[in-house]
């Protein structure tokens, strides 16, 4: 079918129609990233509505109406706009221009958005200045179909308005708690996650840290199988020695869009990589210059969370390391108040619900049941006294958190007592039958030395990481996400289990020992801690009594499966 139109051409004398807000607003609808304003055979009606109108006002706007004759076909007009397409749990953006200058651009006014899904869901957000005259938003949808946004300036100035499609996506949802067993960390999505962090110093986010040299890092870090960094200079710089000094890392406060964008450009190669980031000195971090008035905290962590609240592959941390101990490291404004009160500002503003904690000094985690925290943090039980490490690690279990071993496990690092790679076997296996993820580091000296310092490949030991490496590997052969620590049903070694129908001992030096099983038959397996592909059957037990290692070997893994059931690992959604 041929439809007739009329293009209307402004006049010699340049017609500023977009000084309108009505047209701007029509030419905004749908201007998504790298998107385009559809075209309406309505404009030109609308146009010449608008221009009629400023006549009638006594605005006197000198146009040539060319009127033309031309064919537009249906399928034409259907063309006119494209659908944006987004993946669940990936980020929409959309950018909006304002005209209007601005005495502060990135607090005098603010860009509130409302973003509603298909099936009725409502979320109330953001927007953030990104320099210049642009303004963004963004947005991590988790749920599949039409969403339709509405960003609103708070002065009035025009916004945007547009809608975008979910799809299907490889991304298996935000960072979160797993939710068959919420003491283990797990995606939203469903998909169960065994946390493989290492620790790397404060150059990683440096401008003038070459991208080939962290691209070299990065490739390695996959190939090993990690899956999370913990980043020392990370929101804010740390311009002291021995830590951030000499790096032009991102600094964010006082705001200033150019230097987000620098940490945005690795965060979105992070996310494209699919690895996780554990900010380790967190909001508020040791030797940096965070604001203190309370005022400014709101606003930098408002800012802070229009850009960053959309990624799916970062955690927040309120501040660290050690605040409660070192508070002039903190401008001494870091108090257990303090820490309270911006945590529960994090997670007010946060309405993604990423998961949130403190970077505490050695030993117990006083903010483990606070609502706010939503996984605990440790550091302390640095050496090789397994018993303690495991009672310590206990301790701060709590039933619906996760648990994150940050600072426990550092060879070669000087407060750390790991002596040789055995400890690194042994420490490991402790840390996960405790129910902890690990963050692993590669050191020789300080924090900041050795290969997590450098991150040049000359600098690792590659054994180290082999051996951390094959620990990990054997518990993604088991449902470890099903199993949760259970001291008291065994006299020896350190248990994980799912009672009833798995049950996973670890003696650090064979022998035997008795675990008081729920009624029932239970296949026995022995597993060579040195060399898991080393598995020897043994026969059944109905009671878990009297289970004796093999006699060769040093430490030994019991694994008591119930009779026709099925006790094999997988990170998929079950």
């Amino acid at each position: 079918m041929i439809l007739a139109g009329y293009l209307i051409v402004p006049g010699i004398f340049g017609l500023e129609l977009t000084r309108s807000k009505a047209v701007r607003r029509s030419f905004a609808f749908a201007r998504q990233k790298g998107g385009e304003p559809g075209f309406s055979l309505n404009y030109p009606f609308m146009l010449l509505k608008l221009i009629a109108g400023s006549m009638m006002n006594k605005i006197y706007i000198n146009v040539l109406l060319l009127f033309v004759l031309f064919p537009l076909t249906e399928s034409e007009c259907c063309k006119a706009r494209e659908v944006v397409s987004v993946g669940r749990w990936a980020c929409f953006e959309a950018s909006v221009e304002n005209e209007k200058k601005y005495e502060d651009p990135y607090t005098d006014v603010a860009l509130d958005v409302t973003y509603e899904s298909s099936d009725g869901k409502v979320v109330k957000f953001r927007g953030f200045y990104d320099g210049g005259r642009t303004w963004k938003i963004r947005f991590m949808p988790d749920r599949i179909g039409t969403w339709k946004y509405d960003a609103v300036f708070s002065d009035g100035s025009t916004g945007i308005i547009g809608t975008f499609e979910c799809v299907r996506s490889d991304i298996p949802g935000m960072i979160s708690r797993d939710r068959t067993n919420p003491q283990w960390f797990g995606y939203k999505g469903g998909e169960h996650l065994l946390i493989r962090s290492f620790h790397v110093g404060d150059r990683f986010f440096a401008e003038n840290w070459p991208a080939s040299k962290r691209k070299e890092f990065l490739d390695w870090f996959q190939k090993q199988g990690y899956n999370m960094l913990s980043v020392a200079s990370h929101y804010l710089n740390r311009d002291v020695k021995g830590r951030g000094r000499g790096w032009r890392t991102p600094d964010l406060w006082p705001l200033n869009a150019a230097e987000y964008q620098k940490m945005e450009a690795i965060l979105d190669d992070l996310a494209e990589r699919r690895i996780i980031v554990y900010p380790f000195a967190g909001f508020f971090g040791q030797s940096s210059d965070f604001p203190v008035n309370h005022r400014q905290q709101t606003e930098y962590l408002k800012y802070t969370m229009a850009r960053l609240g959309a990624y799916w592959n970062i955690l927040f941390n309120v501040a660290g390391p050690e605040p409660k101990i070192k508070p002039n490291e903190f401008q001494n404004a870091m108090t257990a108040a303090d820490i309270n009160r911006l945590g529960s500002e994090i997670g007010r503003l946060d309405i993604f619900g990423h998961p949130v904690s403190i970077h505490n000094p050695g030993g117990d985690d006083p903010f483990r049941d606070e609502d706010w925290l939503s996984f605990v943090t440790l550091q302390g039980w640095k050496g090789t006294n397994f018993s303690d490490i495991h009672r310590g690690l206990l301790k701060n279990h709590h039933r619906a958190k996760p648990l994150y071993a940050q600072e426990v496990f550092w060879p070669g690092n000087k407060y750390h007592d790991i002596r040789s790679d055995v400890d690194i076997r042994k420490k490991a296996f402790v840390i996960i039958t405790s129910g902890a993820a690990i963050n692993f580091a590669d050191m020789d000296g300080e924090s900041s030395s050795g290969f997590s310092g450098s991150m040049e490949m000359t600098d690792r030991n590659q054994t180290r990481h082999d051996i951390v490496k094959k620990v990990w590997d054997f518990f993604e052969t088991i449902p470890f996400y099903r199993m949760s620590p259970k001291q008291r049903i065994l006299d020896s070694g350190f248990c994980l289990a799912e009672e009833g129908r798995c049950y996973l001992v670890y003696l650090l030096s064979g022998g035997s020992l008795n675990v008081s099983v729920v009624a029932g038959s239970y296949k026995v397996t022995w597993i060579n801690a040195q060399n898991t592909s080393d598995r020897r059957y043994a026969g059944m037990t109905n009671n878990g009594r009297n289970l004796s290692a093999p006699d060769d070997g040093d430490d030994w893994l019991l694994f008591l499966t119930a009779e026709n059931m099925s006790c094999s690992g997988s990170l998929t959604h079950q």
